[in-house]
């Protein structure tokens, strides 16, 4: 499937924990280009860019959730055996969560912190996209009333073309959320969710915590659904005092 990972910080040599971020449907690693200037120099940042987005546009998009989930944890276990921090956000925590279980389910709760970002749990709602079946337009008129990379999907209809196909396969990989198991890792938990997100309320985000044995919490982000780009620096804070305590710092 590619080089599935991006490197955001070549520059560091001198490492002790490695920061995966996973991106909502229909973005890429350039979500996450500032978070390294706002982060320990002893995190290595990794960001996942999927066939179908950004640089590698000209790929067709993968739209079976099972072999995604199988690539990324390919990708990711060489990096997991240093403390690790796994970031996902909307789609990207559901993916996230799976790579978490495949790869930490039997690790020690001092490996790794796992981030669900802007996502209900798999127990608190349907695991497929209501969006499912809906043709370009309708797609596109209901992108039209969120934020984000979306809204730029409806507003720009060369870029809505161009991108589509990548967004139309990532309404299908939520159906790796059927894959997830209650209790699945022992690592901690850290449920994030916005305040104005009338689809992913604190009620949901609770439900993850039946995804661990360990810690989990949930923390309120000022914003809507897509709250992570104008919220950088409220959420590589937390991410990184997450990455500092695994680190013993």
């Amino acid at each position: 499937m590619g080089e599935i990972l991006k490197n955001l910080t070549p520059d560091r040599h001198v490492t002790l924990c490695n920061l995966i971020c996973l991106p909502y449907a229909g973005g890429g690693a350039r979500v996450f280009r500032d978070w390294p200037r706002h982060l320990s120099r002893l995190v290595n940042v990794y960001a996942v860019q999927l066939p179908g987005r950004e640089d590698r546009v000209a790929e067709p998009a993968e739209a079976d959730a099972e072999r995604v989930v199988s690539a990324l944890v390919e990708a990711i276990a060489p990096l997991a055996d240093e403390k690790t921090v796994l970031f996902g956000h909307s789609l990207g925590a559901t993916l996230a969560a799976r790579v978490g279980q495949e790869l930490f389910g039997d690790r020690s709760e001092s490996d790794a912190v796992l981030f669900v970002s802007g996502r209900r749990s798999p127990w608190s709602g349907p695991l497929r996209s209501s969006a499912r079946g809906l043709s370009d337009a309708e797609l596109l008129s209901r992108l039209a009333s969120v934020s984000g990379l979306h809204a730029q999907l409806a507003a720009d209809p060369a870029f809505a073309q161009m991108m589509l196909p990548a967004l139309k396969a990532d309404l299908h990989l939520s159906d790796a959320a059927q894959g997830i198991r209650e209790r699945g890792v022992p690592i901690p938990v850290i449920g994030l969710y916005g305040s104005q997100d009338e689809g992913t309320p604190l009620s949901y985000v609770r439900q993850w915590s039946r995804f661990t044995t360990g810690r989990f919490r949930s923390v309120e982000i000022d914003g809507d659904h897509f709250f992570l780009e104008p919220n950088v620096e409220r959420v590589t804070a937390i991410v990184d005092t997450a990455a500092r305590s695994l680190m013993g710092l």
